[in-house]
């Protein structure tokens, strides 16, 4: 397998290029190497690419995307949470709304994998979404700010990925692949 090296000079430029490198690398077996980068997103891209198992690619991009919105919810604190109640609830006066979004009639109910007050799956649709409360504070994880999934899956795939809630990672993964 022939090894495609990559100077980055520009680490927005070249994540804009994902595409073209992607195209590349699978149609002529070609491994990726990025070279003069520590960009998050550039070195997620890379071990991406150089997956050929659509599978194990489509898998890895899941727990990456989800781990990072998880990642960040954690860090800011956005639902800013208090006795299990979230902030929207808090402030719209429904106190006894326990678990945020996990229990939305918004989005079909209450979630069967919510057990304990935590999730018992990994469901990227869920993590995707954003209450009003954080859309209005301009707190929203959209799918092209993401470039691990702006670049590696086409219009259909989006659509499964943002309407797949309460949906665990094989059957979306399956779906991915099922409209690729």
């Amino acid at each position: 397998m022939k090894e495609l090296v990559i100077y980055v000079k520009n680490d927005s430029k070249e994540i804009k290029k994902t595409k073209k490198y992607l195209d590349l690398c699978d149609k002529n077996n070609y491994k990726i190497k990025y070279k003069d980068t520590n960009n998050y997103w550039i070195k997620n891209i890379e071990k991406a690419i150089n997956i050929k198992d659509i599978y194990k690619r489509y898998e890895y991009l899941y727990n990456v995307v989800c781990d990072y919105i998880d990642t960040k919810y954690l860090e800011c604190n956005y639902c800013e949470f208090k006795d299990d109640i979230c902030r929207y609830f808090r402030e719209n006066n429904q106190l006894t709304h326990k678990n945020g979004c996990c229990n939305s009639a918004s989005r079909g109910g209450v979630c069967k994998h919510l057990e304990d007050g935590k999730c018992n799956i990994k469901s990227i649709s869920c993590k995707l979404y954003a209450c009003p409360i954080l859309r209005s504070d301009k707190i929203n994880f959209r799918m092209k700010d993401i470039p691990l999934i702006k670049y590696f899956f086409n219009l259909k795939q989006k659509y499964y990925i943002k309407y797949s809630f309460f949906k665990d990672k094989d059957y979306v993964i399956n779906k991915l692949i099922e409209k690729k």
